[in-house]
């Protein structure tokens, strides 16, 4: 990223296609959207049990607390307080909260975006697992991780994108940008492996040094980890032992499209002199997911200022190498596979998020990628998925989806939809005006696509 930009703007305020040859039928979707819960507070991952019950986690509204400007908010401070929780919806759809008043930040008086409670799993024998985020520098979080950043070397602009705090004005978060293993009845939790901790002595991409886990995948006995914040994929043994961290690659830009010059941005969000002809982006990691070959998934929300078709899709087989299997995206914060292989993935905001006038209000979409490369728009923009933060499949195989994932009025939906085919001619070039963006299938599977795990 240039020296005038490296906002790491992993906000939740977090795949087009163009496929070069394209022959045969698209496929159209009649698509409706019955809602299962409402009243969620800055909701974000999705997952069901065994026993049918469909779980999502709320970073929650933060609170009066001491607050730290966050690149998750473009600067602006995010406060702390005991308002995150997971919402448990049962088979006969009664709406309870778990694990209520966990740590929570958020901004205020809006309560929105923020972090907190990000994600909740099971593995193969039906233990549950609880990821806690943070949005800031790891020094900020609490007095032990303060007294370890005055030892750190920090980058050039890190002052700018996330400042240190003094001793006195620590957040008191201790329980945030951290793994657990969670216990559902008693409602107790067990540390496993802190982020914040790593970032601040390791920072493994290098940047600037922010921590923001942002979802969470189970493969096997091992944890893998989107942070958000530190453009990083972690592998951690269900234990704690045995990490691994995957700096995830930045892209370049041509002639990005920034935001008008406003009193209201704070400083270096436009870089001096206007937008630059090219920009190094940084990833900002969202959905992770495991994938039926086996391997890991997992998209992009692209850093600033968002740029539309940018956003990426990558795999992680044996060797731990992020690879592009698809680009053209936009401001994707979830994806997972279906029943029959195809990948879903959902896009937050089908254009730059700077551009909502009510960033609740997106106008986000669904899209599926076949094994074959086929690509279909199940939920277009428009059609009902504002600012959707999360997705996965039901005991029933169907689609779930957390929407209006910023602010108090968060609800998820089931998608009911049908297809219906459309003909299409040979194009050498196929555009999706709608998504802003092209995309490319960059890899087709080696291996044929199994029913998906769940993780």
């Amino acid at each position: 990223m240039s020296k005038d930009m490296k906002l790491k703007h992993f906000t939740l305020t977090f795949l087009t296609f163009c496929l070069a040859i394209v022959t045969g039928q698209n496929a159209a979707q009649a698509a409706s959207l019955t809602t299962i819960a409402s009243n969620l507070n800055n909701a974000r991952g999705i997952t069901f049990g065994s026993d049918g019950s469909l779980f999502v986690a709320e970073t929650g509204l933060g609170g009066n607390g001491n607050c730290q400007g966050s690149p998750s908010t473009g600067g602006q401070p995010i406060c702390a307080g005991n308002t995150s929780s997971v919402t448990k919806i049962a088979p006969d759809g009664r709406q309870s909260r778990i694990f209520n008043g966990f740590e929570s930040l958020a901004l205020q008086p809006s309560q929105q975006q923020g972090a907190g409670i990000q994600d909740l799993k099971f593995d193969s024998k039906g233990s549950a697992y609880l990821l806690a985020g943070w949005a800031g520098n790891p020094g900020n979080r609490d007095a032990e991780l303060n007294a370890i950043a005055t030892n750190v070397k920090f980058p050039p602009l890190q002052s700018i994108v996330a400042p240190l705090l003094p001793a006195d004005k620590v957040l008191n978060t201790p329980s945030l940008a951290k793994l657990y293993k969670a216990d559902l009845k008693t409602q107790t939790l067990t540390p496993i492996f802190d982020f914040g901790k790593y970032e601040l002595l390791n920072n493994p991409d290098k940047g600037d040094v922010v921590s923001n886990p942002y979802a969470l995948a189970i493969k096997d006995d091992t944890a893998y980890i989107a942070d958000g914040g530190g453009n990083t994929i972690y592998g951690v043994k269900l234990d704690g032992s045995d990490v691994k961290a995957i700096p995830v690659p930045t892209q370049t830009i041509n002639n990005p499209e920034y935001p008008p010059i406003s009193p209201n941005l704070p400083p270096g969000v436009v870089p001096d002199g206007g937008a630059p002809a090219q920009l190094e982006l940084q990833s900002v990691p969202t959905g992770i997911t495991l994938g039926p070959d086996g391997d890991i998934y997992f998209s992009e929300y692209t850093g600033f200022p968002y740029p539309e078709g940018a956003a990426r899709v990558f795999r992680i087989g044996d060797d731990g190498v992020p690879e592009v299997v698809a680009d053209g995206f936009s401001n994707v914060t979830d994806l997972t596979f279906d029943k029959d292989g195809n990948l879903l993935v959902l896009q937050f905001s089908d254009q730059a998020e700077w551009k909502g006038k009510d960033l609740t209000k997106l106008p986000g979409s669904l899209i599926q990628l076949a094994p074959d490369g086929t690509r279909t728009t199940l939920v277009a923009a428009g059609e009902g998925l504002e600012s959707s933060t999360g997705v996965t499949i039901g005991p029933d195989n169907k689609i779930y989806i957390t929407k209006r994932g910023v602010g108090t009025l968060g609800e998820v939906v089931r998608v009911d939809s049908t297809a219906v085919p459309e003909p299409t001619t040979v194009l050498t070039t196929l555009t999706a005006a709608a998504f802003g963006g092209t995309s490319l299938l960059k890899r087709k599977r080696s291996k044929k696509l199994a029913q998906a795990e769940t993780v």
